[in-house]
């Protein structure tokens, strides 16, 4: 443990440090308040504990100050002394630019992490708070409403954010106490975004009513990862019953058998452990209509990195990167 004249932050990150069987980070640095504050306790600890840190920004490219983040960031690693490097995202057209630059950044943070290292974001409070409001309105399950976790693994990487639990208020303290530079995004305040708006607009309107609904949301988060491993440890152990030759084949003909709940949650957890794709309800009905048709036509269901077709009685999966 670290010593506690250190700032509380610090301690925080050490101790959830602790439970990793790796000390090589790699920090997704975006040269705002939370990253830099994130960077700065990891900065603190490699000289106290043995890690090695180095960083990443990610420039999507998509505002006109970009370069002014980008340059910064170089800046700060070099005084720091770490090693940095800078990735440019080229986004396609999207309908959804929020939803392509998440994904698209998440491409770049797996890619250029090393073997033995651990990716480590920024992620605090107020950020969980506003992805479940953001799953609630897209219709999440639990699993979904669950949110983010403080360790979690994307193509196979480790992705560790160690301010999860941390409330904005005690970032913004550690940014003041220890003169911490970064660079203020104007892009927040634009509330086409829905991560804006939920972020500028409704939880303000909230809390106006309601001052403790983190607290209660936080909860509610709590009691949703509850009952999703529930549901998902019960569900995996029916699943091998539906299999046909592998597990990217489920039988139809036994789907059919089963009642509607049991077919949706099948069918949902399947998915997701083949993808890590989580569907909604909308999606998993659109499959549940593919068991009684004879058009075996390919692809019958997309989405994401999903493709399910229907062949000679069975549901057939593939992924794509």
């Amino acid at each position: 443990m670290v010593n506690l004249k250190l700032h509380k932050l610090v301690n925080t990150c050490s101790a959830h440090i602790s439970t990793l069987k790796k000390n090589k980070f790699l920090i997704a640095y975006s040269g705002g308040i939370d990253s830099s504050v994130l960077l700065d306790c990891f900065v603190k600890l490699s000289s106290i504990i043995p890690i090695e840190i180095r960083s990443i920004h990610i420039n999507h490219g998509i505002t006109k100050e970009a370069i002014l983040f980008e340059n910064h960031c170089k800046e700060m690693c070099k005084e720091y002394g770490i090693t940095h490097i800078t990735e440019n995202l080229n986004l396609m057209a999207s309908s959804n630019i929020e939803e392509e630059c998440r994904k698209e950044r998440y491409k770049k943070l797996t890619k250029y992490c090393h073997e033995d290292e651990v990716i480590v974001t920024a992620h605090h409070e107020e950020d969980q708070v506003e992805t479940f409001l953001l799953r609630l309105m897209r219709g999440s399950g639990a699993r979904g409403l669950s949110s983010m976790k403080i360790k979690s693994q994307y193509h196979k990487k480790t992705i560790f954010r160690p301010l999860l639990k941390v409330p904005k208020s005690e970032i913004k303290e550690y940014s003041v106490t220890n003169q911490i530079t970064f660079i203020e995004d104007d892009s927040n305040k634009n509330n086409l975004f829905d991560r804006n708006f939920v972020r500028n607009d409704v939880i303000p309107l909230l809390k106006s009513r309601w001052p403790s609904i983190n607290k209660s949301i936080i909860n509610n988060i709590s009691v949703q990862d509850i009952q999703h491993k529930f549901i998902a440890d019960s569900t995996n152990s029916l699943l091998p019953q539906y299999y046909v030759l592998n597990d990217k084949e489920l039988d139809v003909a036994k789907l059919n058998l089963v009642k509607y709940h049991t077919k949706v949650m099948i069918i949902h957890e399947w998915v997701f452990l083949q993808s890590n794709v989580i569907l909604n309800l909308k999606h998993i009905n659109e499959i549940i209509k593919i068991l009684n048709t004879n058009n075996d036509s390919n692809p019958l269901f997309t989405y994401n990195s999903v493709t399910i077709n229907k062949n000679r009685g069975f549901l057939i999966l593939s992924t794509k990167s």
